[in-house]
């Protein structure tokens, strides 16, 4: 029998680095920058973002309320134009910047298979390869009668099923920059988060942020 289930979500730091120019952005101004086409989800998340950080002494700003204009979603921008957003961001005092991007999303299949064994009785001798959990140690515990090798009694077949979910997986990967460091050493830091289907935005905002201030205090707030 098989079955399409919806997969229950789950959130997992796919990977983190740090060097040792990290601990400098602390004392910074920080802007916090999300890109995507999505103006809502920029706006909740760059906000909860620097909240999150200004709770463990980072001074973080959101980008959509320091840059309303000049720093919205392009896919892609020219060599000058990036350099131009670069000295905005610098002009208005900001040293580090903390973005977030979607790196990847795919669909992925998963089944898992239940079942196909006897539960609830007793079987003299050698336990069968098939046969686990609570009805083997059951019948082992309770012995009195019955020799070694000999019959028994039945129990009741459990029939195999096999569980598959069709799931959503996203890729995120949150990169923190200083500016005031060499272009080829301003990269700091990098979080990357794993999301299974997500249910909702406030069920991973929370734990994508405070993974994101962890990495300024070495523990989760």
């Amino acid at each position: 029998m098989t079955t399409l289930l919806a997969c229950s979500s789950s959130f997992e730091i796919a990977d983190k680095w740090k060097n040792e120019n990290f601990a400098a952005l602390k004392g910074k101004k920080v802007l916090v920058v999300y890109k995507t086409e999505n103006t809502v989800t920029k706006q909740r998340f760059e906000q909860d973002l620097a909240e999150k950080l200004r709770s463990v002494g980072v001074d973080a700003t959101a980008a959509f309320k320091a840059f309303p204009k000049s720093l919205q979603h392009q896919q892609t921008r020219t060599e000058a134009e990036l350099a131009e957003v670069v000295k905005t961001i610098k002009g208005a005092g900001y040293s580090g910047v903390i973005l977030t991007v979607l790196k990847d999303q795919a669909q992925q299949t998963e089944s898992t298979t239940t079942g196909g064994y006897t539960t609830g009785g007793y079987y003299g001798g050698y336990y069968p390869s098939h046969y686990g959990g609570f009805g083997g140690y059951y019948g082992s515990v309770y012995g009195h009668g019955y020799g070694y090798g000999g019959g028994g009694y039945g129990g009741m077949y459990v029939p195999q099923e096999t569980t598959t979910r069709v799931v959503d997986v996203y890729l995120f990967e949150t990169v923190i920059y200083d500016l005031d460091l060499p272009d080829n050493e301003q990269l700091v830091g990098v979080v990357g988060v794993k999301l299974t289907d997500p249910e909702s935005y406030s069920k991973v905002a929370g734990k994508y942020t405070k993974a994101v201030a962890a990495e300024f205090t070495d523990e989760v707030k």
